[in-house]
C-alpha cells in the first residue's frame, strides 16, 4: 500500500509495469508506470475540483468510469468517497454507488494485470439500482500525461460494393476549431497532439478496428483495445472512440452500448491495454 498525494492506494506489478488504484477515495487507476522508470503515463489531477448539481466533483486523474451521455446531474455525481475495493486474482474490483435525485447507479470496474505480459484488462459495469428504467452508456475515460500524441484509427474499406456510401465519420463539439494546430487528419485516422492550449479540442470517430493508441515523448506507447458494436448502438453521433485535450491532460475515451437499463439490469464494457516501448510509427500503428 502506498500513497497518491495523500490518498491511500493499492498496487499491482509484474516485470513489465506497475499500476496503482485508489483504495477508498474513488474508483480510479492513478498510476501506470513502465518497469525500470519513475514515469507515470497517467495524468495526475489530484487538485482538480469543480462544482456540480450534486456537490463538488474531484477529478483525481487517471482512469475512471462515467455514465453517459454527458449530463452534469448524472455524469458528474461525486465519487470520491465510499468506494469499495475487493481483491481479485491479479487485480481488484472497484465500485461506487451513485445516489442523487432519481439517479441510482452502481459503477464498477475490475482491473487485472497479466502476470507475464505488459497488459491490463478492465471490465466495466454499470447497474441500474433505481426502481425505474434508466437510459445510459458506459463511458471509459483515461487521462494521460501531456507531451505526446494520440491516434484514432478509422477503417478505410468501402462500406458497400459500389463504394458509394459513407464509410467514416468525424464528430466535433461546439468549442472545436478545425484550424486547431493540434488536429491532424489522415486518410486512415486522426492524430491529436497532446499539447496544452487555453481552448479545448475534442474529436470522436467510429473506430471499426477496435483500437486506439497514444505515444509519449519519453518513448512509450499505450494501446487500448475494445469490442466493436454496430455504430447505431452508440451515442454522440455513432462515435465509440473520443479524444479530448486542453491544458492539463489528454483523454482517450471509449464508449459502450447506449440503451435503457431496467431496474437491476447491468451493461458492461471491456478495454484491454498494452504498454509498449517505441513510437506509433515504429510499432506500425500509423
Amino acid at each position: 500500500m502506498s500513497d497518491y498525494h495523500g490518498y491511500a492506494t493499492r498496487s499491482l506489478s509484474n516485470s513489465f509495469l506497475s499500476l496503482d488504484v485508489l483504495e477508498k477515495s474513488a474508483p480510479r487507476i492513478v498510476r501506470l508506470v513502465p518497469a525500470g522508470t519513475q514515469l507515470n503515463l497517467l495524468a495526475e489531477m489530484y487538485d482538480s475540483v469543480w462544482d456540480t448539481p450534486a456537490g463538488q466533483y474531484y477529478m483525481l486523474g487517471g482512469h475512471r468510469l462515467w455514465a453517459g451521455p454527458e449530463v452534469p446531474a448524472v455524469t458528474y455525481i461525486p465519487d470520491h468517497f465510499d468506494t469499495v475495493l475487493e481483491p481479485l486474482a491479479h487485480g481488484y474490483r472497484l465500485s461506487h454507488e451513485d445516489h442523487f435525485k432519481t439517479t441510482h447507479l452502481r459503477r464498477q470496474f475490475e482491473v487485472t494485470l497479466d502476470p507475464a505480459a505488459p497488459k491490463v484488462t478492465l471490465k466495466h459495469e454499470i447497474v441500474n439500482l433505481a426502481a425505474e428504467p434508466f437510459r445510459l452508456l458506459p463511458w471509459a475515460i483515461t487521462q494521460f500525461r501531456l507531451g505526446g500524441r494520440a491516434f484514432l484509427p478509422v477503417a478505410t474499406a468501402p462500406a458497400d460494393p459500389s463504394a458509394l456510401l459513407p464509410n467514416r465519420n468525424l464528430v466535433l463539439w461546439p468549442y472545436d476549431r478545425l484550424e486547431d494546430k493540434r488536429l491532424h487528419l489522415q486518410n486512415n485516422g486522426v492524430l491529436i497532439d497532446a499539447q496544452p492550449e487555453d481552448v479545448a479540442i475534442k474529436v470522436g470517430v467510429y473506430a471499426a478496428l477496435g483500437w486506439s493508441a497514444i505515444e509519449f515523448a519519453e518513448g512509450w506507447v499505450v494501446i487500448k483495445r475494445f469490442a466493436v458494436l454496430p455504430p447505431e448502438e452508440h451515442g454522440d453521433f455513432d462515435s465509440n472512440l473520443q479524444c479530448y485535450v486542453k491544458d492539463s491532460f489528454i483523454e482517450l475515451e471509449t464508449l459502450g452500448r447506449l440503451g435503457t437499463l431496467q431496474p437491476g439490469q447491468a451493461v458492461t464494457h471491456t478495454e484491454e491495454w498494452e504498454v509498449r516501448q517505441g513510437s506509433l510509427a515504429s510499432l506500425g500503428l500509423l
